[in-house]
């Protein structure tokens, strides 16, 4: 039932009433004491809950000998909720797609931002913030084997197969002990990534990426942090090292 509440919740149903029409889906009709009683939900409350699961269509009342009952509608109806809620948010997205660029223009300044991602999962919702452009090009320093070990293989390749998705290009610095680059899980690279070799006896366990007007930086996982600086400038002076690393790594 965890994919039903789900369902739900997609569809903006409050966790309790989520309860209340899991307990009628699994146990069929109930007073609103019965309810109660399987849900731990206050008698008081249950009218308040299922009011919202019947203004939706997915809740029925009915009278048996005196008194009131209620039972889960036809399921059907949650397929019915979920098309109506997806119409609404390709609606939303078509006006967004189309007002993207007016919209970004109002919340930028020339003052440089900075924004700070902690934690595994902050660091990967770092990198998606790439994904919100196509068509560009990503000049990254990659200390490969410590990337790997923080963010997974997994995770590495769903942003692999995204960023080809989104038309986006790299130029790639890999840092790396002399002879000691471990396999890459990155089996096709594609005609859209070159990749170089900076050795070094202490690479830097910290990467970074170099995209529009920003740069990402992404620590190893024993510091397990990273941060966006939003700056034309800093992108600037970034550039210029990278170019400089550039010539001096190895071509694959």
């Amino acid at each position: 039932m965890e994919n039903v509440k789900r369902i739900l919740a997609a569809i903006n149903i409050p966790v309790p009433a989520q309860a209340i029409y899991v307990s009628l889906l699994e146990k069929g009709r109930a007073t609103a004491r019965t309810l109660a009683l399987r849900t731990g939900i206050t008698r008081t409350s249950i009218y308040d809950q299922v009011k919202i699961l019947r203004d939706k269509g997915l809740v029925t009342e009915l009278s048996v000998e005196g008194k009131t009952f209620f039972e889960a509608s036809d399921v059907r109806q949650l397929s019915a909720l979920l098309d109506e809620q997806l119409e609404k948010l390709t609606v939303q997205k078509k006006f967004l797609s189309q007002n993207l660029s007016s919209l970004a223009q109002k919340t930028r300044s020339a003052q440089p931002k900075v924004r700070f991602f902690e934690g595994q999962e902050g660091v990967r919702q770092l990198l998606k913030d790439l994904l919100w452009y196509d068509d560009i090009a990503l000049h990254i320093y990659w200390p490969y084997e410590q990337m790997l070990n923080f963010l997974g293989k997994e995770f590495l390749l769903w942003f692999s197969a995204r960023r080809a998705a989104h038309g986006i290009s790299i130029q790639t610095i890999w840092g790396a002990r002399p002879k000691k680059v471990t396999k890459n899980i990155f089996i096709d690279d594609g005609p859209d990534v070159e990749r170089r070799i900076l050795e070094s006896q202490q690479p830097s366990p910290m990467g970074y990426v170099i995209y529009e007007n920003k740069v990402a930086f992404i620590s190893s996982q024993k510091e397990s942090f990273g941060f966006i600086v939003e700056s034309t400038e800093f992108v600037a002076l970034q550039q210029m090292q990278f170019d400089i690393l550039w010539k001096a790594a190895r071509k694959k």
